[in-house]
Order: C-alpha cells, then sequence, then structure tokens
C-alpha cells in the first residue's frame, strides 16, 4: 500500500516537472539529467540508506536532501525561473547552499558558481554530514567556503563583481527567532550584497514566511515589505533587487 508521503512525494515532484516544462525549453528539460551525470548517485543512495531511520522520525531534518530524484529537478526549476538556462555565462553566489543543489544545477548550465554557508560547528550533525557528503558528490566542494551571516555585518568575501546573487529559503535572518530582522538590518544586507554585484546584477531573495508573527503578510513587517517594494520587485516572499549603480 502506498503511503501518504509518498503520494505526496511524487505529486511534488510531478508539480516540479510542470514547472520546467512550462518554459518550453530543451535545455532546461534535459538539465536535470545533465546534473545526474556529473554526481557520484551511489554515495547520495548509500548515504540515504544510512540515514533513512533518522529521516522517518523526523522528515524535515537535512537527510532529506539524499533524495535526489526529488532535489535535483527542484533546483532546475530554480535554475528556470532565473532564466540562467538561457543566459552567457555568469558568475553567481549562492548564499546558504546547503547541500549543493542549486550550485550543481547552474553549474551545469556553464556559469561559475560559488557558495557560503555557515560554518560547521554550527550545523547539528546530521546537517554537518549530509552537507559535507553531497557538496562532494555533486563535485561543489571546492567551490563552498564557511560563511556566517549576521546583522549589520558585512558579507565576508572579497569579490565584487558577481552577475547573481542567491538566497533561498532564507534563515539568516534570524527567522522565527524573537529577533527576527526587520527593515533597518534588511537595508543593511541588501546594500552590501549591491556593492557584490556588477552594474545590472540581480540579487534574489526567497523568503521562509512567518505568518504567526506577520499575519496576512506572511514574510514580512510593513516597513520590511515597503523597503523591498522601494528597492525592487516583490511577489510573494521572493524578493528580486538589481544593481543600478557601478
Amino acid at each position: 500500500m502506498t503511503s501518504p508521503s509518498s503520494i505526496h512525494r511524487t505529486t511534488q515532484i510531478a508539480r516540479t516537472w510542470a514547472r520546467i516544462c512550462q518554459y518550453r525549453s530543451v535545455t532546461l528539460g534535459r538539465l536535470s539529467s545533465r546534473v545526474r551525470e556529473g554526481t557520484d548517485l551511489s554515495r547520495i543512495a548509500r548515504l540515504g540508506r544510512e540515514l533513512a531511520p533518522m529521516l522517518e522520525q523526523d522528515p524535515t531534518c537535512a537527510a532529506k536532501y539524499t533524495d535526489c530524484s526529488f532535489w535535483v529537478p527542484f533546483n532546475v526549476a530554480r535554475v528556470g525561473k532565473l532564466s540562467l538556462h538561457q543566459s552567457p555565462p555568469m558568475r553567481i553566489l549562492d548564499i546558504g547552499c546547503g547541500p549543493g543543489y542549486f550550485l550543481a544545477a547552474a553549474r551545469a548550465c556553464g556559469h561559475d558558481c560559488q557558495g557560503v554557508d555557515a560554518p560547521t560547528h554550527l550545523m547539528t550533525a546530521v546537517e554537518k554530514r549530509v552537507y559535507s557528503e553531497l557538496l562532494s558528490a555533486l563535485g561543489c566542494s571546492a567551490s563552498v567556503a564557511p560563511l556566517l551571516i549576521e546583522r549589520y555585518a558585512p558579507i565576508g568575501i572579497a569579490h565584487r563583481n558577481f552577475d547573481v546573487i542567491t538566497a533561498f529559503w532564507i534563515c539568516f535572518n534570524r527567522h522565527r527567532q524573537p529577533d527576527e530582522w526587520g527593515a533597518s538590518e534588511w537595508r543593511f544586507f541588501v546594500q552590501d550584497a549591491l556593492s557584490h554585484l556588477r552594474e545590472g546584477g540581480v540579487l534574489h531573495l526567497e523568503l521562509n514566511e512567518n505568518p504567526e508573527r506577520y499575519g496576512l503578510r506572511r514574510w514580512y513587517d510593513r516597513e520590511t515589505l515597503d523597503l523591498f517594494r522601494s528597492l525592487g520587485t516583490v511577489d510573494g516572499g521572493i524578493v528580486r533587487i538589481r544593481n543600478r549603480k557601478a
């Protein structure tokens, strides 16, 4: 008998592929296969088997990322959303890159990708192992550095000519903590991030929702929402800001 969780997974994968197909791009349609060709799938499968009992106890833990059939197309869809499959080679920084699926998908399109994530001493034991093994299996380890994003602290990277900076499912804003970032912290972060982009480069943010705190606005308080709207475009929890100055 098929479990509800298995049905949900199958449905989600089908929806992801439907989004990919909407772009009507052969390149994007083949991208999942290209990512898998450059991945040590046996290593990820072995890790998934070892962590299966832990995942059964906590379906939200980092062990969920061992499901390549779900996460590869999921990140291919992210590539499509950013039109990276039809752009010339670009320099991309992914903040909070986690297991590295987005890096691998963007790199398979010919982009120069770098990632940062929290230092390992701040990760759980499962996160530390999963992220380390997946980054290695995806061939992304050498492109990822430890970096903690903190309020009112500049991003600690030297490069200042990225074409795109991304941050998906953001938690560095102290998500769901009593001191979750407000407009002042976000203004500092955005201004600093834009300094690392070339003129015309794009900062792409995807926030986690917190409806218990923000109600119908879900992702922001009014001041933060007004700030993002003044700087770029807002679509639900997705914020996109273009660097208009050199």
